[in-house]
């Protein structure tokens, strides 16, 4: 297949680490997966993310109510124990 698009670029260090580590036989290959691979799959990697957050914002919210739970039973929880020690209080009195 005939490539008639002929360029010259510059990459820095860096950025021919990333594009030698994807798969293919010779830099044109690699740089041509590279650049096809983020452009198909860019639109469902930042699907998935719009996804995690929404899961996210749902958890938080899960856990909020949660720890409104567990505050309002350890209040419950603080009151009657403050109500025993006076009516033990009281009992012991008596006797």
């Amino acid at each position: 297949m005939a490539k008639n698009n002929i360029r010259s670029v510059r990459f820095s260090d860096e950025m021919m680490e990333i594009i030698n580590q994807q798969i293919g036989d010779n830099f044109t290959q690699r740089f041509e997966r590279m650049v096809y691979n983020c452009y198909m799959l860019l639109p469902e990697k930042e699907r998935q993310a719009e996804r995690l957050d929404v899961l996210i914002k749902e958890k938080r919210e899960e856990l909020n109510k949660l720890q409104d739970r567990y505050y309002k039973g350890a209040k419950f929880l603080n009151s009657l124990d403050a109500r025993l020690r006076d009516l033990n209080y009281l009992f012991d009195a008596q006797l």
